[in-house]
């Protein structure tokens, strides 16, 4: 009785420490700085939707009937969770069992039939253990727990047809059929805790009618006691369920509010590119990594020509409708590995990683093409006549740091609304009587 007690509350007191280390684990994720920028967006977005594992199909069935609450959205993060704390219990029920079999050699005799019996019930167990431990490792947890599950039953029943003593007084070994009551409480859907439940007290309230087992045990009281342990796991597995629902609902909140404080934190709001501080950090971080690979990065600064007459004239709203309108244009004229941000006022810059000095020119030309065929709706009017001054420069020929080269291709910039706008200019060094072209 005594190992009964400690077994589950040992049990109970793992669940209860994993679910609050998960719990603090999953807020202190989820109040990491919002404001922090990824450099690499694409990269985490491919982190973050992460694979099915590939018994994922052949464990569907079992897994639903176990855990049909689960979100599938994520199911690696709930496996992982679940596989933990089945591998922790797994291993406390390992060394318990251990302990048993110690008890048992040390207080029957050798040779006796109940040692015997008893040994193998308990090697047997182990042997399942020990299967469910590797088969929770390598990700099958739905099959693992079902092991441990019929583990826990056969022990109680397995002992009562093999130990006769059981039902003459010695009546102990039978209040293990609790464990499995217990077990599942901790480690699946409430409805296999009811249906285990059931299933115990309708064998025991059957034992009665087939031998005189009430003579001996005041099995009225046993069974009073096991009811009620089963109806309390009921309750805890019903209120625990419940509260790492509500922890995942609001961790699955916060996590969508810190992405969406992300996204505003490096976007701009009237065009949806993103903004200077995000371009600031994207440029040095592919300027490092072109030095590594020995690679150019193009470098595009752009400047809407008499944007500011345009938007005095017509207004504020047809000044951020043409924004976003040269947004849309440039957006769709551009590679997936291009950056394209607003810089400020009526100026972009386009980062162009891998582009040479000459791709980029070309790049430029065509796009000051495009935006000459730029037409767009205002007040029911169609709107034309849209130009842009470029300037163009790249690592490493323009300079060895982000600051440098956007220096290089400003001057660029400047040098093309010098001759008229609707140009593009290209420096080709770093000093500054050096030649630009055209």
């Amino acid at each position: 009785m005594f190992l009964f007690i400690y077994y589950s509350g040992l049990c109970q007191l793992v669940s209860d420490t994993l679910k609050m280390a998960d719990y603090h684990k999953r807020n202190r994720m989820a109040r990491l700085k919002p404001f922090q920028v990824d450099i690499d967006l694409t990269l985490e977005r491919q982190k973050s939707i992460a694979p099915l594992p590939k018994n994922w199909r052949l464990d569907k069935f079992i897994h639903c009937l176990i855990n049909p609450s689960v979100s599938l959205k994520n199911p690696l993060e709930a496996e992982r969770r679940r596989s933990k704390l089945l591998a922790l219990i797994l291993l406390t029920i390992l060394l318990l069992t251990i302990l048993i079999l110690v008890v048992v050699f040390v207080t029957n005799e050798p040779g006796s039939l109940r040692r015997s019996h008893y040994t193998f019930l308990i090697l047997g167990s182990i042997i399942i253990i020990l299967l469910a431990y590797r088969i929770n490792h390598t990700g099958h947890y739905s099959i693992a727990v079902s092991m441990l599950l019929v583990c826990a039953l056969l022990g109680p029943w397995g002992s009562l047809i093999l130990d006769p003593e059981v039902l003459q007084g010695d009546f102990v070994p039978l209040t293990y059929v609790l464990i499995p009551v217990l077990l599942s409480s901790i480690l699946v859907h409430p409805a296999i805790t009811i249906g285990i439940a059931l299933l115990q007290i309708s064998v025991l309230l059957l034992i009665p009618s087939i031998t005189p087992v009430s003579e001996t045990i005041n099995w009225v009281s046993f069974l009073i006691f096991v009811f009620l342990t089963s109806i309390l796991s009921i309750l805890a597995n019903i209120i625990s369920r419940q509260d790492l629902d509500e922890i995942d609902r609001q961790t699955h909140l916060l996590i969508q509010s810190e992405s969406q404080m992300r996204e505003l934190s490096i976007r701009d709001h009237i065009t949806n590119l993103f903004n200077r501080r995000y371009m600031d950090e994207t440029l040095e971080r592919e300027i490092l990594r072109a030095k590594r690979h020995r690679l150019p990065v193009g470098i595009m600064i752009m400047d809407i020509d008499y944007f500011k007459q345009y938007n005095d004239t017509m207004g504020h709203e047809a000044g951020d409708i043409l924004l976003k309108e040269f947004a849309k244009l440039l957006l769709t004229h551009v590679r997936d590995a291009d950056i394209a941000c607003r810089f400020g006022g009526d100026e972009f810059v386009l980062v162009m990683p891998g582009a040479s000095q000459k791709v980029t020119m070309v790049r430029a030309e065509l796009l000051c093409e495009h935006v000459r065929q730029m037409q767009f709706t205002y007040m029911t009017r169609t709107q034309s006549d849209v130009t842009v001054s470029i300037g163009v420069s790249s690592f490493p020929k323009n300079g060895s740091t982000g600051e440098l080269i956007l220096k290089s291709a400003d001057t660029a910039l400047f040098q093309a609304k010098e001759q008229g706008r609707d140009c593009v200019v290209g420096v080709v060094s770093l000093s500054p009587n050096s030649e630009k072209t055209r």
